[in-house]
């Protein structure tokens, strides 16, 4: 099953779980039926900030040396604006179209040397644009779990280098890729005609041929964007109608939890290597989809104030790896995945009784497989590593019904450089993005 696919089917999963789980939920007196709920009808604007990661698979050449990349990879940050309209047409789901601008510093660099040639790239994928769809359910009147999707362009920038044969040649161009984005998010009314979102998208685009004379690329590149935002709905009718913390006189987030999550990610890989007369360096990178379990304990230290640990497992399926050469001479280095397990800390505000937004950061060990071989299929080192490093990002987390909740959330992690075989470094990082649900042990 396709990234897309899967996120479709696991986001529409738990639109329908909701929707089974509220017949419960409404028979609870704390929380006011759907009718007397705000509407989520009418125009926005707002803003965001997140993470993109980038990955291509491209093939690049410059006089006899050549690098062909199964995974190369872009990291940075974001900021957009976005404006739409949506139709709450039931009580419980909504629909809607919307308009997005993206600036990003999300960038990479690759290079390869050989005896009598050498070539350089750095590419940078800066301004974005996405004409979007999305359809949601509202697992209580004051939140919203979307699907979204549509068309999406983005422009990258490429500077570069290169020399052969006594030649040299500097580049810059701008290069404008047509595409497609799909994703999901969870947003959340705030009052006063406020909302706050939390939203994963992946974006794949066409493949170019792009000449670089005297170098020459073909480059198809992806990304994953996490963002969160704030956006102002105009006109009435968008008030939180539910009924504050202190008038249930309970602390419903304290407590136990176990769940499980499935998303997808990309992996970032600052690699150099060389064999031989030949060298090569860059960002690679792969994406993939994960699983993952998890524990944790919260405590409500007020009506809007919790703190917490958590813990889980997680399988990611990532791989990425370059190939340099020059004439008969080459060398192909691949580095994928293993199980990674994090142990750490959030701590969440409460925008409504029922709506967590929260911050995560930890300690997290991961597994990477490194192979390295050469042309003829000999292997030149074999390698097993797991890696120390730290975790961090944001997540948004609804109760939807009774000791049950969903929760969308982003991390980024970093890890330690490792010196392997032949003089090779690796010094990995990870953008994933998760969707789960989880049961609170304990509830009466």
């Amino acid at each position: 099953m396709t990234t897309r696919g899967s996120l479709a089917a696991a986001l529409l999963a738990l639109a329908a779980f909701v929707n089974s789980a509220h017949a419960h939920a409404q028979s609870r007196t704390d929380l006011p039926p759907y009718d007397s709920g705000p509407t989520w009808t009418g125009f926005y604007l707002g803003g965001d900030v997140g993470g993109a990661a980038g990955f291509s698979r491209s093939t690049a050449s410059i006089g006899g040396a050549t690098t062909i990349v199964d995974g190369e990879a872009a990291g940075g940050v974001l900021a957009s604006i976005h404006g739409g309209v949506d139709y709450q047409f039931i009580p419980q789901a909504l629909v809607g179209v919307l308009a997005e601008g993206t600036w990003s510093n999300a960038s990479g660099t690759r290079s390869a040397q050989a005896p009598g040639a050498s070539a350089s790239l750095s590419t940078q994928a800066n301004l974005g644009v996405a004409l979007l769809a999305r359809a949601g359910v509202m697992p209580t009147p004051s939140s919203l779990i979307y699907l979204t999707g549509g068309y999406a362009g983005q422009n990258y920038h490429t500077t570069g280098s290169a020399a052969a044969g006594g030649a040299t040649a500097n580049v810059l161009t701008d290069n404008f890729f047509n595409g497609w984005t799909v994703g999901g998010g969870f947003e959340s009314l705030l009052g006063g005609g406020w909302s706050t979102k939390l939203e994963y998208r992946f974006s794949q685009f066409e493949s170019k041929f792009i000449s670089l004379a005297p170098a020459s690329a073909t480059i198809q590149p992806f990304m994953h964007t996490a963002r969160i935002g704030l956006t102002y709905r105009f006109g009435g009718g968008h008030d939180v109608a539910e009924r504050p913390a202190a008038d249930t006189g309970r602390r419903d987030w304290t407590g136990l939890y176990g769940g499980v999550a499935g998303g997808a990610g990309v992996m970032t890989d600052k690699v150099s290597a060389s064999f031989g007369p030949a060298a090569a360096s860059l960002d690679g990178g792969g994406q993939g989809l994960l699983g993952s379990v998890f524990v944790g304990g919260d405590y409500q230290v007020s009506d809007r104030v919790l703190v917490g640990v958590l813990g889980d497992l997680t399988w990611p399926g990532m791989q990425s790896a370059v190939t340099a050469g020059i004439g008969p001479v080459s060398a192909t280095a691949a580095t994928h995945t293993e199980m990674a397990w994090t142990i750490g800390g959030r701590v969440g505000y409460l925008v409504t009784p029922s709506t967590l937004l929260y911050g995560l950061a930890g300690y997290t060990n991961q597994g990477f497989s490194t192979l390295g071989f050469a042309g003829n299929g000999a292997t030149v080192f074999s390698s097993s590593d797991r890696l120390s490093g730290i975790t961090v990002g944001p997540g948004l987390e609804f109760m939807i019904a009774k000791g049950w909740s969903t929760r969308l959330e982003y991390r980024y992690s970093a890890f330690e450089t490792r010196t392997l075989a032949n003089g090779e470094t690796i010094q990995p990082s990870m953008h994933t993005v998760r969707a789960g649900l989880a049961y609170k042990f304990g509830v009466n």
